[in-house]
């Protein structure tokens, strides 16, 4: 499928995860970098920390509609001049004037066809502060084994009657949504990071995570205060973007987290994350 020229951030929101997984998928196809989210109110908390420079929202959902979410992201300066499009299967003329009204820029039916969300693509202006950034680089450290990017994550799922990873291909996608996040959005990298999903828990450890700063900082202050402040520090940042790694659990296993818990150890540099979820995930 031919590319778009420019590639944007783009936030899709369906309650329905076939349909949104599979426009995300065609999305991503035509070049861009995709955020699939299942709901109103999670995009909402979402949409501040992926900084999306176009979102697909449907309007129809159960517990924050599309009408209600562009409501309330349209008082959010960030998000004023957003390209926010609204795709729906309700017909009706009165339906498309209510999603206008909200603060939509276009009202799309499904379903949509490819050539019209590239002519959407097209017209789309990126913000500074949301343009696409560099794809990171491999690093060998980690191992191609222990990465499955998320588009190929979804093409995988969407070939199969199931619709379902493997435990081995959804553990590969955390690891590599993480790598990303943190390369994207954290301006940071580590030497290895492994998921491990066990029965409703996901636990997620990152080998030499902290920065040059971060060992510094250890050593110029008392061990204890080094300490307690590097703790805080990573924390608050993981709570800052947890709308947004709570999403990518959500999608690749197709569970609601419950909970997130962190800690690192400043002496040997491994960063500890579990999750907490709804119920075992189901596998392929």
């Amino acid at each position: 499928m031919p590319t778009t020229d420019k590639s944007h951030r783009v936030l899709v929101v369906d309650d329905d995860q076939d349909g949104a997984n599979a426009l995300g998928l065609l999305v991503e196809e035509l070049g861009n970098q995709v955020h699939v989210t299942y709901g109103g109110t999670k995009a909402l908390e979402v949409a501040t920390t992926f900084r999306p420079d176009l979102m697909l929202v449907d309007l129809v959902m159960p517990d924050m509609d599309g009408c209600g979410l562009v409501t309330r992201l349209r008082l959010i300066p960030d998000f004023a001049h957003t390209t926010i499009v609204a795709i729906t299967g309700q017909k009706g003329e009165e339906h498309k004037s209510s999603a206008i009204k909200s603060g939509f820029d276009a009202v799309l039916l499904k379903p949509v066809a490819s050539t019209i969300i590239k002519a959407i693509l097209a017209s789309v202006v990126a913000s500074d502060a949301g343009q696409s950034p560099k794809r990171i680089k491999e690093r060998a450290s980690l191992g191609a084994e222990l990465r499955l990017p998320i588009d190929e994550a979804r093409r995988i799922r969407n070939e199969r009657k199931s619709k379902t990873l493997t435990q081995a291909e959804s553990e590969a996608a955390i690891c590599d949504g993480i790598i990303r996040f943190q390369d994207e959005y954290l301006g940071l990298s580590s030497e290895q990071i492994h998921a491990h999903l066990i029965n409703d828990l996901l636990v997620v450890r990152i080998l030499g995570v902290l920065t040059l700063a971060e060992r510094q900082l250890g050593k110029s202050l008392s061990p204890e205060k080094g300490r307690d402040l590097i703790k805080q520090v990573r924390k608050q940042l993981l709570e800052l973007a947890r709308p947004m790694l709570e999403s990518l659990v959500h999608e690749v296993a197709g569970v609601k987290v419950l909970s997130m818990h962190h800690d690192i150890s400043t002496v040997t540099g491994e960063e500890v994350v579990v999750f907490s979820l709804a119920r075992a995930p189901c596998f392929q």
